[in-house]
């Protein structure tokens, strides 16, 4: 299938007008619509079902709906994108790097103007990168949610992960825990590796020995696994990389026979609808999710007809400790890390 640019070079326009014409946009002239669309179809590339006037199509991929932080994400974009007077085209599960690049070639195909990623492969640290610049490539504008990788130009849009676990130590600390553990998923992820870094220098700054790490997955089962290692370690306080893992940490830490918050303190990420519904209430870090996806809109939806691709931006947003029942002081005799 031709790429928007080689429509735009063969017709004599910009890479941004083939895509007004092709999704049905408002904004050019009827001697310029027919040519580029007769180029379109002589280049083998219909129109779009956009193709009728309206608003601009946007594809939005996310990881899955299980995890409800992703759900939030996903109703988020979507309201804001509506709010525009753009379609939606949502896509899940791109669990491999073959299968996220084939829902992106599908977004293209379909004729989205812009392409929203959250939480995708470029958040590994040395995953391949050339999908996303066949998408930039053919002059579609490309927002990077929850990972940043210095090898791409794009819009990178992330949640400060430095900032929120510094927040969560510095609450920790002040009451009294000295022994805290992190439960982390893959450390080859860029989210992991942002808290990893902030963790390992604030509990340095602390003294004594490193603190314990466990790395697992961001799951039910994967928190559940990280606590009873964790406190098995001296652990009298464990932060998590998200809610779900925290979720099976307080249960994994009854199934050792203590009780949170009184023998130890737990800490989520995220801030899911049903966090404070947890027992005891949880304890955790919030996104700003709802600034998070109005800003990935506005970027998507940023350039004119004469406009490229948007220049490489970088942009973090600060979280929100939320404080609720599953953190206290810490138990009698917890002022040290045993070695």
């Amino acid at each position: 299938m031709a790429r928007l640019i080689d429509i735009a070079r063969a017709a004599g326009v910009s890479e941004a007008t083939v895509s007004r014409v092709l999704n049905g946009r408002a904004g050019v002239n009827d001697s310029t619509r027919r040519s580029v669309l007769e180029t379109a179809r002589r280049l083998g590339r219909g129109a779009g079902p956009g193709a009728a006037p309206g608003g601009p199509l946007v594809g939005v991929l996310v990881p899955d709906l299980d995890n409800q932080v992703f759900t939030a994400w996903a109703e988020r974009v979507e309201a804001e994108l509506f709010e525009r007077g753009a379609s939606t085209l949502v896509a899940l599960r791109a669990r491999t790097v073959e299968r996220e690049r084939e829902i992106l070639q599908r977004f293209l195909h379909c004729g989205a103007e812009a392409v929203i990623v959250i939480s995708g492969h470029h958040a590994q640290e040395q995953g391949p990168v050339e999908h996303y610049r066949e998408v930039t490539a053919a002059g579609v504008p490309l927002v990077l949610v929850n990972g940043v990788r210095e090898d791409l130009e794009a819009a990178f849009l992330s949640t400060d992960d430095e900032d929120a676990v510094r927040s969560v130590l510095s609450h920790l600390h002040e009451l009294g825990h000295e022994r805290v553990g992190l439960a982390v998923g893959d450390e080859h992820t860029w989210p992991v590796r942002e808290k990893l870094r902030a963790f390992e220098e604030v509990t340095a700054s602390w003294g004594g020995p490193a603190r314990p790490v466990a790395f697992t997955d961001f799951s039910y089962a994967g928190g559940y696994e990280a606590a009873r290692d964790l406190v098995e370690r001296g652990a009298t306080a464990i932060v998590c990389g998200s809610d779900v893992m925290a979720a099976g940490a307080l249960e994994g830490v009854r199934s050792l026979g203590l009780a949170v918050p009184r023998d130890v303190s737990v800490v989520g990420y995220d801030d899911v609808f049903w966090a404070s519904l947890t027992n005891p209430p949880l304890t955790t870090v919030r996104q700003a999710v709802g600034s998070i996806a109005r800003a990935a809109v506005r970027t998507a939806l940023g350039g004119g007809e004469d406009s490229r691709r948007p220049a490489r931006t970088e942009v973090v947003f600060r979280p929100q400790l939320v404080v609720r029942g599953s953190t206290a002081a810490a138990p009698d005799g917890a002022a040290s890390m045993e070695r």
